[in-house]
């Protein structure tokens, strides 16, 4: 099967969960000649350093990197590309310059979440450019990386005509309970990734950890990536009591690992994902992860996880006291989230991915 992505998130993206998705499934096709998907050299210019870092993806991708973002996207306006050669067409974005015709290639989709639609107030400046409803409509099969996902692209778009299959995420290997501390973080801390405004809700975890931490005199919070606090996030931060207890930092994804493994907990008290990766990602690395009750995060976390209810920081207190109150409880978490992050790898998601592919074309063997 030969295989055309288009260059879109990876010239809109250096890092991100959607570059990420694709570069990792790519890069399993590119070094599994078992899974019989050819990947067509993309030539182009792009910024996404998942792929640019990789000498055997960015040879076999054919890219080169762009000055910025928007040398490569105007690049990729530049031109229109048929993909004569493919028999899969998958986009990685939803930008109007993607719906161009193609000649006979099955078009596919992958829809990761739909946070815009459902809440418009979190639309970025891009989001305004995107024709997501017509990627869908247009496509010939639809690929959703959660079945949360699928349920909320139904209810949005309740009369799709194309087949829908789920395909979960997978974890790299990289990701280890084995890791030797990190030196430059504290010795006691819980541990929050990502963005915190909005839908995120780290609000809820601020309000949590301010009724517990006097009863754990060496406890932190540390936040990872988010950027800087805001002056309401600090001045929040003096009003709860805490100011002293929180930090925010940045850090490598090969140091990620390190900072999951020795928290005393991974907190997400997002209300909506789409998948949820730095769940799984905790629980690979043998953190006690502690989930709000939303969206597609029980479907990720399963029973390697624990959960409060959604915005509730009250419920959130109780859970996390009692994951740093019993060790032994702490301890069964643990190995519960290792097994469960191990059923989610890059190869399975491959696999299902190359599964879809070729089921959809042997539909069209059917019928011609």
């Amino acid at each position: 099967m030969r295989l055309a992505l288009d260059e879109q998130i990876f010239a809109i993206q250096a890092f991100g969960g959607i570059s990420r998705m694709h570069t990792e499934i790519t890069r399993q096709f590119v070094t599994r000649p078992e899974l019989d998907v050819s990947v067509l050299p993309l030539s182009a210019s792009i910024i996404n350093r998942y792929v640019l870092d990789d000498p055997v993806l960015s040879e076999a991708l054919d890219v080169k990197r762009a000055r910025n973002a928007w040398t490569a996207l105007g690049r990729y306006f530049a031109q229109v590309k048929a993909h004569p050669k493919a028999d899969i067409i998958n986009s990685t974005f939803y930008l109007p310059h993607g719906l161009a015709p193609t000649r006979g290639a099955k078009r596919f989709v992958t829809v990761h979440d739909m946070i815009p639609e459902f809440l418009p107030k979190t639309r970025r400046r891009l989001d305004l450019l995107t024709l997501k409803e017509r990627y869908v409509r247009k496509a010939d099969h639809i690929i959703c990386v959660s079945h949360s996902t699928k349920s909320d692209l139904i209810r949005m778009y309740p009369d799709i005509q194309a087949p829908i299959s789920v395909v979960h995420l997978g974890v790299d290997p990289l990701f280890t309970p084995y890791s030797e501390p990190l030196q430059d973080l504290p010795k006691d801390y819980l541990l929050y990734v990502g963005n915190r405004g909005q839908y995120k809700d780290a609000q809820v975890l601020f309000s949590a950890f301010a009724e517990i931490y006097a009863d754990f005199p060496e406890l932190h919070l540390v936040c990872i990536g988010g950027g800087a606090f805001t002056k309401e996030e600090t001045a929040r931060f003096a009003e709860l009591g805490i100011a002293d207890r929180v930090r925010q930092d940045v850090l490598s994804d090969q140091r990620m690992s390190a900072a999951y493994a020795h928290s005393r907990a991974f907190v997400f008290p997002s209300r909506y994902e789409g998948f949820g990766l730095p769940a799984l990602e905790s629980m690979a690395s043998g953190a006690p992860t502690i989930l709000a009750n939303s969206t597609s995060l029980p479907e990720v976390g399963g029973d390697g996880a624990i959960y409060f209810e959604v915005g509730d920081p009250r419920d959130l207190s109780e859970k996390l006291r009692f994951v740093l109150s019993d060790a032994d409880q702490r301890g069964a978490l643990v190995a519960r989230g290792i097994a469960r992050a191990a059923e989610f790898t890059w190869f399975r998601s491959a696999q299902e991915t190359a599964a879809v592919y070729s089921s959809a074309l042997g539909n069209t063997i059917e019928r011609s």
